[in-house]
């Protein structure tokens, strides 16, 4: 086990289908607005959150596509 994979879990494996990646993106960019909340950074998070909101629009369109 890596380091990196102690902190942010197992890697995808080369044939991990789309949903888990974008759960993965999700999760790391929740992770990171949580983190900008707690120093007080406004910015970066307001920016974290809009890319959050993206994700979750691409996976309502997956969703809605299976």
């Amino acid at each position: 086990m890596t380091l990196y994979e102690i902190v942010y879990g197992p890697r995808p494996g080369k044939n991990a289908d789309f949903p888990a990646l974008l759960h993965r993106a999700l999760d790391a960019n929740a992770t990171l607005a949580r983190g900008y909340a707690l120093v007080g950074d406004a910015t970066n998070e307001a920016a974290t959150h809009r890319e959050i909101n993206k994700l979750l629009g691409i996976w309502e369109l997956d969703r809605g596509a299976a």
